[in-house]
């Protein structure tokens, strides 16, 4: 009778040691990511392409044709894609795309010719000849050169800008989620 009364104890006292080290596990890596100041850096980059080529020791890969870079919920399209590692090859400087380039995160969506993410400020500069160009639902913004600032979930656009701008149906007000709790959108890639 001794045996069945302890068995519960002994249940309570794993159950709890095990949410103390999960717990403590997860701290450890939150800390981690707001000591490098980067929320991302947890997640992998998962780039396809029809041919890739290594330089300089790894410091610099190259993708080339029909190239998809999808971190998270966001996806990049490009003809071509230079991967920037740091020296030790430990972390991602940048990533260059160039000819084609196709940005969809959530149901946002931008083009241009050219984009440079750099991975440590979360930024996307994008560029196009003549206008790069974005768009979310019926709104359509051109101007040379677009900056994504992808954690405050805002952009800057320069160079002579255009934007269309259209009234939200009630319907469609009440489906966007406040800036307070957003819901994370279950973008689909190819």
């Amino acid at each position: 009778m001794t045996l069945i009364s302890r068995r519960p104890l002994f249940q309570l006292i794993f159950i709890i040691s095990l949410s103390i080290l999960t717990a403590s596990t997860v701290f450890s890596q939150q800390s981690k990511n707001k000591k490098t100041g980067n929320k991302a850096n947890s997640s992998p980059v998962v780039i396809t392409s029809d041919r890739m080529r290594s330089e300089n020791g790894g410091q610099k890969i190259i993708f080339s044709g029909n190239v998809m870079a999808v971190r998270g919920d966001m996806t990049i399209t490009s003809d071509i894609m230079e991967v920037y590692n740091t020296p030790d090859k430990k972390q991602t400087e940048e990533i260059v795309a160039i000819g084609n380039v196709d940005i969809i995160q959530c149901d946002k969506r931008a083009k241009g010719d050219r984009a440079v993410y750099l991975d440590q400020l979360q930024k996307i500069i994008l560029t196009g000849t003549p206008n790069a160009v974005a768009w979310e639902g019926k709104d359509i913004i051109k101007g040379r050169e677009m900056i994504f600032l992808i954690e405050k979930d805002r952009f800057i656009v320069n160079g002579r800008v255009r934007a269309k701008l259209s009234p939200k149906s009630d319907e469609e007000k009440e489906k966007k989620p406040s800036n307070k709790n957003p819901k994370p959108c279950s973008h689909k890639t190819k």
